[in-house]
């Protein structure tokens, strides 16, 4: 058997602009909106989804009926606070 082609992310996400008309920077834009106004906070929570934030970038993002853990949320004030320092 061989093994599966890989797909990348940029890869992936061309295919959503191209072949499925998916206007991504219009999402960006959206995403954009919801959090700008959290600036800091190291999750957010809007239009049905939770943001995840590090230095006023969201990182990813995770259905809204999950909620982070204390450990996940304390690992991304870490990564701020390494990112601040370099």
């Amino acid at each position: 058997m061989t093994d599966p082609v890989r797909v990348s992310d940029h890869a992936l996400l061309r295919f959503m602009q191209r072949a499925l008309d998916i206007d991504v920077e219009q999402l960006r834009g959206i995403m954009a909106e919801c959090t700008h106004r959290h600036h800091g906070a190291p999750c957010v929570r809007a239009i049905g989804a939770r943001f995840l934030m590090i230095n006023g970038r969201v990182v990813t993002v995770i259905k809204d009926d999950v909620v982070p853990s204390h450990t996940l949320l304390a690992g991304l004030t870490r990564r701020a606070a390494e990112e601040e320092q370099a």
